[in-house]
């Protein structure tokens, strides 16, 4: 839903095609890091469906690399946007 929303703001605010790039490959990287997230967990599930320290652990990494994707991508959007919206609230 972010990555949609950005999008409609992108148009709204008529980003340069470099701007377009950057937030592309952003929203990208989320969508990239979710899928390896989501795959990495099956695996484990499947090769330990109980509980296992080691599986806790590399479950958590993944997700915490969707969360630094997420947290690159949120700074992206706050650079390419943060100064545009504030000029519509200050206007």
């Amino acid at each position: 839903m972010a990555g949609l929303g950005a999008i409609c703001l992108a148009c709204y605010f008529r980003l340069s095609a470099v701007e377009w790039l950057v937030l592309i490959v952003a929203i990208a990287l989320v969508f990239c890091a979710e899928a390896l997230n989501t795959a990495l967990e099956r695996v484990v599930d499947l090769l330990e469906p109980g509980r296992h320290p080691l599986a806790r652990d590399a479950k958590d990494l993944a997700a915490a690399g969707v969360l630094m994707a997420s947290l690159a991508a949120l700074i992206v959007g706050v650079i390419l946007f943060g100064p545009r919206l504030l000029g519509l609230l200050f206007k």
